[in-house]
């Protein structure tokens, strides 16, 4: 048994989501296109003597317990291979995504995780099992294991590929200001959103390939429920530099911005860099890969 993996987990943005029900659990149902992108964490999981979990990171705030994703995703990858002998498990994460942005930076690692843990244990899963499992660590997790560009229905449970976004670059933007998923969820409820959506159109336009109507038909219903003025003003910069449109992903608090050209992406990025956290990235193809 290999003792060492080193994986990259690429973020994710929301070019679509729609929130169309309420299960009686609580869990929301979603129509939701999210695509992967090239900005990522890299994770190192090594095996050895023991059966503890260990993280470690340089950036202050992460937790490094059970509270982590990762550190959930290991023991739920244990608790689904209970038959295996179970190891020390040490994690070095480098974290470049922003945390509470809605980009799934913990989504991601915890796919990572599960990844990892399959790969060092010579794969007694299969990625449609991995998934299974990771959709009980949390919504985004099977999406940050397929990766790509992927229609999440269900309570984000339910994914089927699409044509891949390419020829376009993003430029994304967090604030100071951070939203908790579970209270953009709280205000989406209390609300009543008037806007709609036109999935026709959004769809239409993967498949043709115009980025011109993905753009224009982008929508988010979290950010319908976040009325917060540094979201509408990035928004408003992003257009104004050049973006064919722009939108938060997820419940926020990042937005990004869509460009048909790097170097005008490159040229829009300028405008933020007072911001916490600013980068040009593009469409990538799935949601981890091995560091050689």
């Amino acid at each position: 048994m290999s003792d060492k993996i080193k994986l990259r987990s690429y973020a994710k943005l929301n070019l679509y989501l729609e929130i169309t029900g309420k299960r009686q659990d609580g869990y929301h149902l979603l129509k939701s296109v999210m695509q992967s992108v090239s900005l990522y964490d890299t994770l190192e999981f090594s095996l050895s003597d023991g059966d503890e979990i260990e993280i470690e990171t340089d950036v202050i705030g992460i937790p490094l317990d059970e509270k982590n994703l990762i550190w959930k995703a290991i023991e739920a990858f244990y608790n689904h291979a209970d038959w295996l002998e179970r190891k020390k498990v040490k994690v070095q994460l480098d974290k470049q995504i922003p945390s509470m942005a809605g980009l799934a930076g913990g989504s991601s690692n915890a796919a990572a995780a599960l990844i990892a843990m399959n790969e060092l244990y010579h794969r007694p899963f299969s990625d449609f099992e991995l998934c299974g499992i990771g959709a009980k660590v949390g919504a985004d997790v099977p999406f940050c294991i397929v990766g790509g560009t992927v229609l999440c229905e269900g309570i984000g449970d339910k994914l089927t590929s699409l044509p891949a976004l390419t020829d376009c670059y993003f430029v994304v933007v967090k604030p100071d200001v951070s939203i908790s998923t579970p209270q953009a969820y709280k205000r989406f409820d209390e609300m009543t959103i008037t806007d709609k959506p036109n999935f026709d159109c959004f769809s239409a336009g993967l498949e043709s390939g115009d980025l011109q109507d993905v753009a224009t038909s982008m929508y988010n219903s979290l950010e319908c429920a976040c009325d917060m003025q540094e979201i509408a003003v990035i928004k408003q910069k992003l257009i104004k530099n050049g973006a064919i449109n722009a939108m938060m992903t997820g419940s926020g608090s990042a937005v990004f911005g869509v460009f048909d050209d790097e170097q005008a992406a490159k040229s829009a990025l300028d405008s933020f860099k007072d911001y916490p956290f600013s980068d040009v990235v593009k469409p990538v193809d799935k949601g981890v890969d091995t560091v050689d």
